[in-house]
């Protein structure tokens, strides 16, 4: 199959659906298939802490298309990419024609810009097909627009969503049938026999937080959890921070004076996050909306526990008691230092989730494995058009 996938997001942007981009590619195009992936330039690329393996470098088997403009907006609890051109529509319908792409692939469907418009520039030889990566809030945004975005999504021929958790803010705006398709992970990459970053392993515990520093996120929930950890246990505790965005100082700010030099804050980093994840002892994320958990899948590829806020995205990637542990609700500080403390405490325990995590990360969501429903998905769409 000729395979088009419309993005927003892709490297040097970092985030879920970026890797999710990637690996669908990489892996569809392993199993035969011509891959092309379309995404928009971005103005100023954001800096990354890698050294040697900037964000941009990357194996890729698969064609690699820009156009447009990525704009950077704000919605739904977090930054988002938007990817404009004036005549992107005639692009579009020229480049599909050309091209003659069996299946058009667009992500965050729902998204302002060049994937609402492919709907409308595909050719109805293609199965066009929409991945919806987010769970929202209602508002009114989406009281006002939902109406012309359904005008787009209703014309996709396939509508998957990484995880049920989807379902149920999507339907009051968009009424239709969803199948469940998940992230994948690159479990050759994420793995624990990663090395761990060589300042970090300094007989310090370490408890890693990674995410961009979007307030969903959860990073000032950590730091509040953190301060009562390291009062508790003492100096020989570390945070490890793996982010950034604008509001960096601000997150600052709210460590105490004392405990500056007990928080580590390593920047936006790609390539080396398995490095972090062994770092790491345990790793937390107080997030209070997620449709997946990306993080949380990542650290359990890497074979490390987890403490993660109890919400629905993550209630269906990892189990409480098995892979790690669940607060409720997602800003109490409290409980998140209550569990951290006992993963702390129980060395044995920490072993335990991580081999449960590392084995359900393998078994569940490798890429070779979600490759194959992704393709199964695709043919079954073409028989039924058929």
């Amino acid at each position: 199959m000729r395979i088009a996938i419309l993005t927003d997001y892709y490297y040097p942007q970092l985030g879920g659906i970026t890797e999710h981009v990637h690996g669908q590619a990489n892996h569809l195009s392993a199993r035969g298939h011509e891959v092309t992936v379309i995404t928009g330039h971005l103005f100023r690329p954001p800096p990354v802490a890698d050294g040697e393996h900037p964000a941009h470098v990357r194996e890729r088997s698969f064609e690699l298309l820009r156009m447009g403009q990525a704009v950077r907006m704000y919605g739904n609890a977090s930054q988002t990419l938007h990817t404009v051109d004036f005549r992107m529509i005639g692009k579009l319908k020229k480049l599909f024609r050309e091209r003659r792409f069996d299946v058009i692939h667009t992500h965050a469907p729902y998204n302002p810009g060049f994937v609402m418009l492919a709907p409308f520039a595909a050719p109805s030889s293609a199965i066009t097909v929409g991945t919806f990566h987010s769970v929202f809030s209602p508002g009114p945004l989406l009281d006002i627009f939902g109406r012309a975005i359904r005008t787009s999504i209703g014309r996709l021929d396939g509508k998957i969503v990484v995880s049920e958790a989807c379902i149920g803010s999507l339907v009051p705006y968009f009424p239709y049938d969803y199948t469940v398709i998940p992230n994948g992970i690159d479990e050759r990459h994420f793995t624990p026999d990663a090395d761990p970053i060589e300042h970090l392993r300094d007989g310090r515990m370490n408890i890693l937080f990674l995410g961009r520093f979007d307030p969903r996120n959860g990073l000032g929930t950590m730091i509040d959890a953190f301060v009562r950890v390291r009062r508790e246990w003492g100096p020989d505790v570390r945070l490890v921070v793996v982010g950034d965005g604008p509001l960096r100082s601000y997150y600052q700010k709210r460590v105490p004076d004392s405990m500056q030099d007990d928080v580590y804050w390593a920047g936006r980093v790609d390539w080396e996050r398995p490095n972090y994840y062994t770092s790491a002892d345990v790793h937390c994320t107080p997030c209070n909306r997620a449709s997946f958990g990306m993080v949380l899948l990542e650290a359990m590829s890497c074979a490390r526990p987890v403490v993660a806020s109890r919400i629905s995205g993550f209630q269906l990637v990892m189990e409480h008691g098995r892979h790690g542990l669940m607060i409720s609700p997602a800003d109490d500080a409290t409980r998140f230092a209550e569990a951290l403390l006992y993963q702390l405490d129980r060395p044995a325990e920490r072993a335990r989730m991580g081999r449960e995590g590392r084995r359900t990360a393998v078994t569940t969501y490798a890429w070779p494995k979600v490759a194959a429903q992704l393709e199964d998905y695709y043919l079954g769409l073409m028989r039924g058009r058929r």
